[in-house]
């Protein structure tokens, strides 16, 4: 019977795998409910976070979940949704056995839902599959805990770890393949942070495509001490398909013109380094609502990412080519040997090399 309970869950797991990169901000949950061994009703976290899992699963099942059980991969929420929280739902539903994969660690839910179930004699089984969980909402977890959002840079490197010629000339050092699968990692995060010499050097569109079509338009950050991004950016051709938000110490001409546009300005004092403090540029993302980012920039910018302490994982697309000691390095004054990286994926894209780190 074990086995029983815990492939429902494994079901659930793939419905939440699914959806998981159109959820942002919320995790993609997928909740399954049966009754007499048979699967009545599913469903699974909806575009922007809502409607719940639970709530598509219940609304479907109707009148036919009285003494089911349902099966879901995150606590049910106990804060207010559309027809009242998930708990409540769940309770007037007359749902009889509950298996929950994970407790929920947001404050407003965690481990309340758990208590008003007891409360109203519906049996909760905890922690079957929890590990899948969170390492599919791994972001949702660590932003939450530490009130910053779960970062992933991604790097394309030369065979001697180099990003580019000392000219920044060369636009591509990793292949076709490669690309691909960059554009996968991209859709499957919130937000994009980038640097302003990052846009003024390479012009990125920060688009998501696949077949060469446009299938998604992340918001994108920029960093940007003293607002030099160009107006033409081709960042700045697609705002009205996306937000941008920039941070900047500056508030000149330039700033009101960005304002106008459509951008996000918030304004930033300089450190004793005459710096953002990138810490406090985290947190105030993750206060806009974006609790998962991918950065794509140089490497003084990941560099001084490393040195606070702010990346939590690193994509690394290595290919064969050499570009020399003159190159751009990807860590400034290191090698990435040097750090106490975890690698916990590697694949072959052709003649190319990806590693996934993480980075505790």
């Amino acid at each position: 019977m074990a086995n029983t309970h815990k492939n429902f869950l494994l079901m659930a797991h793939s419905l939440a795998l699914k959806n998981f990169g159109k959820t942002f901000p919320n995790p993609s949950v997928g909740c399954i409910i049966v009754k007499n061994n048979k699967i009545i009703s599913q469903g699974v976290t909806a575009k922007a976070g809502r409607p719940h899992a639970e709530e598509i699963a219940l609304k479907k099942s109707g009148k036919k979940s009285k003494d089911s059980t349902m099966y879901v991969t995150l606590e049910p929420c106990h804060h207010k949704s559309y027809n009242g929280s998930c708990t409540n739902q769940i309770i007037r539903s007359g749902i009889k056995n509950i298996f929950i994969a994970l407790i929920d660690p947001d404050p407003r839910t965690n481990k309340k839902s758990i208590k008003k179930f007891n409360e109203n004699n519906i049996n909760v089984n905890l922690g079957l599959t929890g590990n899948k969980t969170y390492a599919l909402n791994k972001f949702f977890f660590e932003s939450l805990k530490n009130k910053r959002p779960y970062t992933k840079v991604k790097m394309a490197i030369s065979k001697d770890e180099k990003i580019a010629w000392q000219d920044y000339k060369s636009k591509w050092i990793s292949n076709n393949q490669s690309r691909e699968y960059s554009h996968i990692l991209r859709y499957n995060s919130q937000a994009i942070l980038t640097s302003s010499k990052t846009v003024i050097l390479d012009n990125p569109k920060f688009t998501v495509r696949k077949n060469n079509k446009i299938i998604k338009y992340l918001p994108v950050i920029i960093i940007d001490t003293s607002l030099k991004i160009p107006l033409k950016s081709n960042i700045l051709k697609y705002i009205s398909k996306r937000r941008i938000i920039i941070f900047t110490a500056k508030k000149d001409k330039k700033f009101k013109v960005l304002k106008r546009l459509g951008c996000e300005l918030i304004n930033i004092k300089k450190n004793n380094k005459s710096e953002l403090n990138l810490d406090l540029i985290f947190r105030k993302i993750y206060d806009l609502g974006i609790k998962d980012i991918q950065v794509e920039a140089g490497g003084i910018f990941l560099t001084n990412l490393l040195k606070e302490k702010l990346v939590n994982e690193l994509h690394i697309f290595k290919s064969p080519k050499k570009i020399g000691s003159n190159g751009i390095p990807l860590i400034v004054n290191n090698s990435i040997k040097k750090f106490n990286f975890k690698t916990t994926d590697k694949k072959k894209f052709g003649n190319n090399e990806y590693t996934k780190y993480l980075i505790n």
